[in-house]
């Protein structure tokens, strides 16, 4: 025989299906500690990877343009 129903718990006794996933949160105001912190390295991970791609794929770009271009210009 099942045991007795319990009431679903929140906070930080709460079951998997009702926790709230800081990686799935759309709240830009959400207060939750975890969820900001996430949030902002995602964002800033985010423009430092692309500046970082940036630069990197600019510095090969400029390399390869002035060795293919160096004989032709002469």
């Amino acid at each position: 025989m099942p045991g007795p129903v319990l009431p679903r718990q929140r906070g930080l006794m709460a079951r998997r299906a009702e926790e709230h996933h800081y990686t799935e949160c759309t709240d830009p105001d959400c207060p939750r500690f975890p969820c900001k912190v996430y949030k902002e390295g995602a964002q800033s991970g985010y423009w430092r990877g692309w500046a970082d791609g940036e630069t990197a794929g600019f510095a090969a770009g400029y390399a390869a343009g002035v060795a293919s271009g160096a004989p032709a210009a002469s």
